[in-house]
């Protein structure tokens, strides 16, 4: 490509220009049938962002954590053997070379029975789509038999020759018919460099005082007699190596992986994951001077480029199909909500978050203990209204088994998913916002489920906010699917009356069917497409703005303005206005939207030929009847910002967009 464009991510915004409303070029349409109540919204773009290198993944490439809602996590590893969940390296102070010597024989002799079998039956009991298992967790040991040589791993002594836990992980997963999921933590408290990369003496930053021992400015993991002559940068090196080498393995030697979950791109346990990113290098590539070089034997280099790789890089070469978390420093295919805190506020808009908790007083075994089934499922059901995943986590002893509390909690949250499949499977959060502790909204097709919890206080009937331009055509209980008495009140809300909440007090659901599609359909989805001018040698033709992927776009052979885009919506048809998804975030895009009825004659629709607005996702309303529509850029254009769409939708119902300001 002959220009040089800078996308990175923290210059994301999505905001709305003023909406235009103009009378079209022949008539007004006819009013849908139905009352006329408060426009729907739509589901809000999510656009992949540029970190480092490496672009997220387009939506169909995550659309199935977004359809399967529920995966289940596994915490398992010599800290099990401990039995006190999986920090108590750390917060027992307990050397490397000691913790090994306490525990790692235990977990050798009592991890032979483990039966990942009966983990993938409990997922399924769950209903979970996908399992995650934590293959190395911080204190460092490696549930497969990692070949650098600095590793602690399955490999060693006391372990019996050829154990691997991960293969027999992923291969009963996968027979079960489950997404592979595989997590890895970066942080491994048995080198001291961790602490202080730099090699400062003393470390600079100095280290909390839960880093260190007392009366000491030096890492508690150090195990020397000279902390202040040991060599904390190179020490640091040695891990980073190890990183790499062991990423290599997870994507090369276990076939396809569904999910890469990292777990820690903070250093010394100090600020955020982004912060560490100079050291571990977690985007697309790995620079040449950067202090911790990564020895060629451990690294991976790009195929046909021989540039070296970054953990990214890594993943995308081998697993291009897979996603990844946010907690390797990178900014990951989707973003995590961690700890048993419920969920509140607006849903999630244009991005996949995961809500991930553990049912267990700790993560890893600490004993057979599980919270009430309430709060468990008032943790889904908040996530699920706000457009988000779960990840619940299990914590089995040392023989693998999952303690039966924990156990039976999963079996009974199973037990919820199965009879409310159709409310939560395949579902969108939404389409309006939920009332925190009172009730929230999934949607599917023409169907709107409505999630009564525990606090709702409106007894046995609901009231839903305005349908908009739809009428209600039945109603039930989505667990009987017994019938439900409704009425029409004023705004063209319904009020659903009969409501039997007993079954399930923490969430009972009413379906609520429509007879159109409870979003507004983007009618120019698929439609042909043609173009002034297209940039055919990088494939950013005409078609790729209708195709419904933001990941791919239409834009101009050139960075001229004038250039337009047209879309042919087969014959002419009431429309109520357009939604535009420019290629760069952060750019005053200006434009027009002209319609035609025969393709010679046109008038115009919208114009944001003045538009100052910095804003990647645009609307604007309009009446018209119209054949064509089509977008022209007639300004805003910098020396990196061509005329470049990601998606043009068109709509012939009334619309907002709830994720923008006056959406």
């Amino acid at each position: 490509m002959s220009r040089s464009i800078s996308r990175r991510s923290a210059l994301t915004a999505m905001a709305v220009a003023t909406a235009a409303t103009v009378v079209g070029p022949v008539s007004a349409p006819a009013e849908a049938a139905g009352a006329a109540g408060d426009p729907l919204p739509l589901v809000p773009l999510r656009v992949p962002k540029l970190d480092q290198g490496a672009w997220q993944q387009p939506d169909s490439k995550i659309q199935w954590m977004r359809d399967n809602k529920v995966s289940m996590f596994i915490h398992w590893g010599v800290y099990s053997a401990a039995a006190q969940g999986e920090w108590h390296m750390f917060y027992s102070k307990t050397g490397p070379t000691s913790y090994r010597a306490q525990y790692a024989g235990s977990f050798a002799s009592q991890s032979q029975s483990y039966n990942p079998a009966a983990w993938a039956q409990l997922a399924k009991d769950l209903g979970a789509a996908e399992v995650v298992l934590t293959t190395r967790h911080h204190e460092g040991f490696a549930l497969w038999p990692s070949r650098h040589p600095n590793a602690w791993t399955t490999g060693d002594t006391p372990f019996p020759a050829g154990t691997d836990f991960v293969k027999g992980y992923v291969n009963a997963v996968r027979a079960a018919g489950l997404r592979v999921g595989l997590y890895y933590s970066p942080i491994d408290w048995r080198y001291p460099g961790y602490y202080d990369v730099s090699g400062a003496k003393p470390p600079n930053p100095a280290l909390t005082s839960d880093c260190v021992l007392p009366n000491s400015v030096y890492p508690w993991n150090y195990e020397g007699s000279d902390p202040a002559g040991f060599d904390y940068h190179e020490n640091a090196r040695t891990m980073k190596n190890e990183v790499y080498q062991s990423v290599k393995e997870l994507v090369t030697d276990f076939g396809a992986i569904d999910d890469i979950w990292w777990d820690g791109g903070w250093l010394a346990q100090q600020g955020t994951d982004a912060a560490g990113s100079f050291f571990w290098e977690p985007g697309q590539y790995r620079d040449g001077g950067n202090g911790w070089q990564v020895d060629t034997a451990y690294g991976e280099s790009e195929w046909g480029t021989g540039r070296p790789l970054g953990l990214t890089g890594v993943l995308r070469q081998h697993q291009p199909n897979a996603v990844s978390n946010s907690r390797s420093g990178w900014v990951g295919d989707y973003d995590l909500d961690e700890g048993s805190g419920v969920p509140s506020g607006p849903i999630r808009y244009g991005r996949l978050v995961q809500k991930t908790f553990s049912v267990g007083g700790t993560w890893g075994y600490s004993g057979d203990s599980a919270m009430p089934f309430s709060q468990a499922l008032g943790l889904f059901v908040n996530s699920f209204v706000r457009d988000m995943s779960v990840l619940v986590n299990v914590g089995p002893d040392a023989t693998g088994t999952v303690p039966s509390k924990q156990a039976a909690l999963i079996r009974q949250l199973g037990g919820f998913m199965s009879a409310n499949r159709e409310a939560v499977y395949n579902t969108r959060g939404g389409p309006w916002n939920p009332v925190d502790g009172q009730y929230g909204f999934t949607f599917a097709d023409r169907t709107v489920y409505a999630h009564l919890l525990a606090g709702y206080n409106g007894g046995s009937s609901f009231t839903t906010p305005s349908l908009g331009d739809a009428n209600v055509t039945s109603v039930y209980d989505v667990v009987s699917k017994s019938p439900l008495s409704f009425s029409t009140t004023g705004a063209n809300a319904v009020t659903v009356t009969g409501i039997d909440r007993t079954r399930y007090l923490d969430d009972t659901v009413v379906a609520i069917v429509l007879d159109r599609p409870v979003v507004p359909t983007d009618i120019a989805r698929g439609c042909p497409t043609t173009a002034d001018s297209a940039e055919t040698s990088h494939g950013n033709v005409a078609a790729h703005a209708v195709d419904g992927d933001t990941s791919t776009r239409w834009c101009a052979a050139d960075g001229g303005t004038g250039h337009w885009l047209q879309v042919d919506l087969g014959s002419v048809r009431p429309v109520t206005g357009a939604r535009i998804a420019w290629e760069q975030p952060g750019k005053a895009y200006r434009f027009r939207i002209d319609g035609s009825a025969d393709g010679s004659t046109w008038s115009t629709l919208a114009d944001q030929t003045g538009n100052t607005t910095a804003a990647q996702v645009r609307t604007a309303t309009f009446t018209a009847q119209t054949r064509y529509v089509r977008v022209t850029v007639t300004g805003g254009l910098d020396s990196g910002t061509w005329a470049s769409i990601r998606s043009l939708e068109v709509y012939d119902r009334r619309f907002l967009d709830p994720s923008l300001p006056n959406g």
